[in-house]
């Protein structure tokens, strides 16, 4: 079984994948003062109760935009899992070709959502993550990342919102049942759920212009994504596996080339 480290600013997912099975999953709040062997009982807890035998994890991937908890996590799977894990950049072996001024500014995450997103959807493509920032990337017809978008992700933006504004309540993420809102709770909801998915639809409609392009696969994968489908001209898919699918992507494709 695969152990898959998804360290993000927000949050930490830690997954169990047995074969192309995601067999538990667990999200984590980033913590920047948590030890080594800290993050190890937590590894050690979730998988207990999950009936997760530690013993059956052989190989391990870590995707991170937090360098030094990647230190921490890497350090943490050769000491107790006696394993060396892959660590996702942009030096790996892979089909995905980064024609940008500097792959190794491409995200780990970006990366294993590119790469999952070429194995699983039909070329070009936009990929739309919306995590701690909304971000783009784009796939061209030959199957080159070309690069992409970073926009205020759609929870920070919102908290700040409220956080700045002490009469506005705390809310829930809702689709709201019609865009003009009668109560500020309304308000709210439309302007997140409509505010974000119409910058969506005019970014993704700006690259096709730009690309020229008439048939493309349009991804979204978040927590957020799920709200956003119904309503968007643009997106056609909403993939929420799509970074785990990815690693373990990745993970696969390193093994092979290392065993051959």
């Amino acid at each position: 079984m695969l152990l898959a480290i998804d360290i993000g600013n927000t949050n930490i997912v830690i997954a169990i994948i047995d074969g192309k099975k995601i067999v538990k999953n667990w999200r984590l709040t980033t913590s920047h003062t948590r030890t080594e062997d800290e993050f190890w009982f937590t590894v050690k807890l979730l998988t207990n109760d999950a009936g997760v035998d530690l013993n059956e994890i052989d190989g391990a991937i870590i995707s991170s935009v937090v360098p030094h908890l990647t230190a921490q996590f890497k350090s943490m799977a050769t000491k107790h899992f006696k394993i060396d894990p892959v660590i996702v950049d942009s030096s790996l072996p892979l089909e995905l070709k980064l024609v940008v001024d500097n792959p190794s500014e491409v995200g780990a995450d970006r990366i294993c959502n590119a790469y999952a997103t070429l194995k699983k959807y039909k070329l070009p493509q936009i990929i739309i993550d919306l995590g701690t920032a909304t971000t783009y990337d784009v796939i061209t017809e030959k199957g080159e990342y070309i690069g992409g978008i970073i926009s205020p992700g759609v929870e920070v933006s919102f908290r700040n919102l409220i956080k700045k504004t002490a009469l506005l309540p705390k809310i829930s993420f809702k689709l709201p049942k019609k865009i003009i809102g009668s109560n500020t709770v309304d308000n709210l909801q439309s302007g997140i759920t409509y505010g974000t998915v119409s910058q969506i639809d005019g970014l993704v409609k700006k690259i096709i212009e730009e690309k020229k392009w008439k048939n493309v696969s349009v991804i979204a994968t978040g927590g957020f994504a799920k709200y956003l489908k119904d309503i968007s001209e643009t997106i056609e898919y909403i993939d929420n596996d799509l970074i785990l699918d990815g690693m373990r992507m990745i993970y696969e494709k390193v093994k092979n080339i290392k065993e051959q």
